[in-house]
């Protein structure tokens, strides 16, 4: 798994959605969670902890936001090299066909339709961990 100390982003306008991920990163032993409620803040916040040399391990990301979309938001963070391989996972009411074949083809790391439990978050981190395990054992 992550390590303790890993940093994790919530990007959702809904602030209950917000809570509902950070409690659920909470119960499955992971204490540092940031939220932004917009996929603007969520850009700024991602180049800021990669300045800080704290860049964040994952990233959890609403599609329907104002001011900037989180497939808008996905585009903007991939245009950032340090964040290119950031994983992403989309959490999301949108299931439409299009939007997931779009937010694919923007690299995301994996998708979560709302409503969602702490079981679906333990189990799509656990699934980017190992994936990142695999990919990190291939390359050495």
């Amino acid at each position: 798994m992550f390590k303790a100390d890993a940093r994790f982003l919530v990007v959702d306008d809904a602030a209950n959605a917000r809570d509902q991920a950070r409690i659920a990163l909470n119960r499955i032993g992971f204490m540092i969670v940031d939220e932004a409620a917009n996929g603007a803040s969520a850009v700024d916040k991602v180049k800021r902890a990669i300045v800080e040399k704290k860049p964040y391990a994952l990233v959890f990301l609403d599609i329907n936001m104002p001011e900037m979309d989180g497939l808008q938001c996905l585009e903007q963070m991939r245009s950032v090299p340090q964040a290119n391989n950031l994983p992403v996972v989309v959490i999301t009411t949108e299931s439409a066909k299009p939007t997931v074949v779009r937010a694919v083809m923007q690299g995301v790391s994996g998708y979560i339709v709302k409503p969602f439990t702490v079981d679906d978050i333990k189990k799509k981190v656990a699934e980017i961990f190992e994936r990142a395990q695999t990919i990190a054992s291939h390359s050495e």
